[in-house]
Order: structure tokens, then C-alpha cells, then sequence
């Protein structure tokens, strides 16, 4: 897979703020970003876990831990789909 590579710059007193390493920072940040695009159906799961650099037990955990859902509908999208199996 090809891969891009995206730099930005963090103050270091957000770091020592966060008591957090470089590396711990990246890590929590690529989670969070894909856990929320997973969110707001952009990502699949597959892409989210991915992005994250975790594997997909590790994503579903992470959603756990996160008390977000594997597979979220709104009360329109679950009435469509009952009425689908319905008919």
C-alpha cells in the first residue's frame, strides 16, 4: 500500500501537559482520528484499524473503551431496515 506521510507540529507543552512521548502522542492521535471518521461513516472498520495501526480485536476494544458502537443506526435507518426484512 502506498502511504503518504503527513507532519504537523505539536508545542512540546502540549506533550508535557498530556505527559506524553512523541510516539505515545502519534499513536493516540492516529486512534482517535480514526475511531471519530469511523464515527461519521467515512472509514470502514477495516480503514479505521488501519489507520490506527491496530489490528481489528484491537479496534473493536479501542471502541469499547471508547463506548462507541460497531454498527450504529439512527432510528430512520433502522425502521428502513426492519421494513426491508419485513417484506
Amino acid at each position: 500500500m502506498e502511504a503518504t506521510q503527513i507532519t504537523f507540529e505539536v508545542p512540546q507543552g502540549i506533550l508535557q501537559a498530556l505527559n506524553q512521548t512523541r510516539k505515545e502522542f502519534i499513536c493516540q492521535m492516529r486512534l482517535l482520528t480514526a475511531l471519530q471518521l469511523f464515527k461519521n461513516h467515512k472509514l470502514s472498520f477495516g480503514q479505521a484499524a488501519e489507520l490506527a495501526g491496530v489490528s481489528r480485536q484491537d479496534l473493536l476494544t479501542e471502541l469499547d473503551n471508547h463506548e462507541m458502537d460497531l454498527i450504529a443506526y439512527d432510528a430512520s435507518e433502522l425502521e428502513g431496515e426492519l421494513e426491508r426484512f419485513a417484506s
